[in-house]
């Protein structure tokens, strides 16, 4: 009994090398060629003319592997669609989708460092269905894997793998630090970044310093123009009441003067009752002035106020109530600069990077003796300078400053130390 024919023309062998092997099992007519298909996407085209013999063996080259779901199939019909050729090629996962086609050609893009993390995207447009195995040399010497999020498809088919490596503290040596990044499978290195240490030299050192002091002069102009505005102020009220008491001297003495005039029996003089009534317009009455208010003792800042002026990150709140994380350094204006300064308390609600706050503090460039009291979630540092005398600004400044970010812990970027919930100024007169 005779075998059935097959049902295709053609039989499908295999294929590697971006190449997929048919072999023509009966005389069929070409029709233009043959076409290979993915879900709909065509992957390569093998052009023929006239009839195709039996025993034929037929080489379709495949230009591209687009990213699509799997388990997936290759079909192969003829170039004008109008019937399937040979039976499928089964793709079932990305390793059977790379023995096909090979690796396909990796390239990187928007490679960047940021908070001490590199990171950017692998890019493959020939074949969509590749998982790279990314990795990074570091210093000619050692290689860490690459981190891969979740890959995107490209326009075309391709694939886009966003890649993240954090680099660590020992990866920087004395000469520097190199990187290269590669894909297995590829020789070549996709990217190549190298930092020299810029610290070396009297000149780098310079330059820090420079930078320094042009920061702290930054803070000093800061503090100064708050505490200009509060000078103004004291200023005009000094020189309000010097007036008040000048108008009161004067109108007195007028009056007094002119009263001996009045004695004589007769209708008030016009201008006895004119000047009367300037000196009622000028001066209030005593019932009408207030009292003068007695100048606090102390005066607290909370962590809202605009005399927190440098160094200073936005007011936070929690179930203790609002505080303010600090920088390396803090910068806090005076609320009295004309007033004797005895002393400071500084209320902390948290410590970042260590057990217990170290904080140097500095009344107008005078250094000040710190004393800590309390127990964490409650610590206030107790300032005290030198001697009596009238301030500008309170700095305050950290020697354990640091970072979320660069630590490991969050993905806070900002520098942290510790954070006020309250500047209380103490004041001896």
């Amino acid at each position: 009994m005779d075998a059935p024919a097959p049902s295709f023309p053609c039989a499908t062998l295999g294929g590697s090398q971006a190449v997929v092997r048919l072999r023509c099992l009966r005389r069929f007519v070409a029709q233009g060629g043959i076409t290979a298909h993915l879900d709909g996407m065509e992957l390569g085209w093998l052009a023929l003319e006239g009839v195709v013999a039996p025993g034929t063996e037929l080489a379709l080259p495949l230009r591209r592997l687009p990213r699509v779901a799997l388990p997936a199939a290759l079909r192969f019909s003829t170039a004008a669609g109008t019937a399937e050729v040979a039976p499928p090629l089964a793709l079932a996962d990305a390793a059977a989708a790379t023995a096909l086609f090979g690796p396909g050609l990796w390239r990187t893009e928007a490679v960047e460092v940021a908070q001490g993390v590199v990171q950017g995207r692998l890019l493959n447009a020939a074949n969509g269905l590749a998982e790279p195995v990314g990795f990074a040399r570091l210093n000619a010497s050692q290689a860490r894997p690459l981190l891969l999020g979740q890959p995107v498809t490209l326009a075309e088919g391709g694939v886009c793998w966003p890649f993240q490596l954090a680099l660590l503290a020992e990866d920087l040596l004395d000469s520097g630090l190199t990187l290269a990044l590669h894909v297995a499978g590829q020789e070549a290195p996709l990217a190549s970044l190298a930092w020299a240490r810029g610290w070396a030299g009297e000149e780098a050192a310079r330059l820090v310093a420079l930078e320094a002091r042009l920061q702290e002069v930054e803070q000093a102009a800061a503090a100064r123009a708050a505490q200009l505005a509060a000078e103004l102020r004291h200023a005009q009220a000094q020189q309000q009441a010097r007036l008040d008491a000048f108008l009161e001297y004067a109108g007195a003495l007028l009056l007094d003067r002119m009263a001996g005039t009045a004695s004589s029996p007769g209708a008030e003089p016009a201008g006895l009752a004119a000047l009367r009534a300037m000196v009622a317009a000028a001066v209030p009455s005593q019932a009408e002035a207030p009292a003068p208010e007695a100048a606090p003792q102390a005066i607290g800042l909370h962590p809202g106020s605009a005399l927190f002026s440098f160094g200073w990150h936005e007011v936070e709140c929690d179930a203790g109530g609002e505080f303010r994380w600090m920088g390396a350094t803090g910068v806090v204006a005076n609320p009295a600069p004309h007033r004797l300064v005895a002393g400071v308390v500084v209320e902390l609600r948290h410590v970042y990077g260590v057990a217990e706050p170290v904080l140097r503090a500095r009344l107008d460039g005078a250094a000040a003796t710190v004393a800590l009291e309390g127990a964490p979630g409650g610590f206030r540092l107790r300032l005290t300078p030198a001697g009596l005398a009238p301030c500008r600004s309170l700095r305050l400044e950290s020697p354990h400053a640091g970072s979320p970010a660069r630590d490991g812990l969050s993905a806070d970027p900002r520098v942290l130390s510790v954070a006020v919930a309250r500047v209380v100024f103490s004041y001896a007169d």
